[in-house]
């Protein structure tokens, strides 16, 4: 134990019930520590905390505990936030590019064509080689002049809807419902 956690605890024992009770009360506002050495203080000069609150602050500190697991560690809203100005500033850049770029030059030969070298090609790798050099002659075409920009744009839409589908789920709760009553102030009364 760090030497000021220890007179973070010394303190609790001195607090009156009023003010142990403002820390299940408004638990949102401090660490799950302060709130459970509240509580157990509590517990040890006989006054009873009710399950209900005991309940909801286990709950509420859970989910902020999974919250901080979430990639990125932000807020469902800033995750929708980010997808948004992603998807804005890629769109755009795919906009730019597709518009800025002139026709590629024709090619003089395209091996393609010829049927000795399809041939050639089949021969040393079977049909599975031509579809090979078919594909990465494809993958290649899409960095290149205005299939880049549509690839720009479908990265971008696929790379926000992902971050927008993260930070859908908005139901999570960053604080305690306001209409719910948490614990009483003097459980005497």
């Amino acid at each position: 134990m760090h030497p000021s956690d220890a007179s973070f605890y010394a303190r609790f024992p001195i607090l009156s019930e009023a003010e142990l009770f403002h820390y299940i009360e408004h638990y949102a506002d401090y660490k799950v520590e302060a709130v459970h050495a509240a509580i157990a203080e509590l517990h040890t000069r006989g006054v009873p905390v009710s399950p209900d609150t005991a309940a909801e602050i286990d709950r509420y500190f859970t989910r902020r505990e999974q919250q901080l697991l979430r990639p990125f560690n932000l807020a469902p809203r800033y995750l929708r936030l980010l997808s948004y100005v992603l998807c804005t500033i890629g769109l755009c850049i795919a906009i730019v590019i597709y518009v800025t770029t002139s026709p590629p030059p024709p090619q003089p030969y395209d091996p393609f064509t010829s049927k000795k070298y399809l041939r050639d090609l089949e021969i040393y790798g079977g049909k599975i080689n031509i579809l090979a050099v078919e594909l990465r002659q494809w993958f290649a075409s899409l960095w290149h002049g205005k299939p880049l920009a549509y690839t720009i744009a479908c990265l971008t839409l696929m790379l926000s809807s992902l971050l927008w589908f993260m930070g859908f789920p908005s139901a999570s709760h960053h604080e305690p419902p306001a209409d719910q009553p948490h614990a009483p102030s003097d459980p005497r009364s």
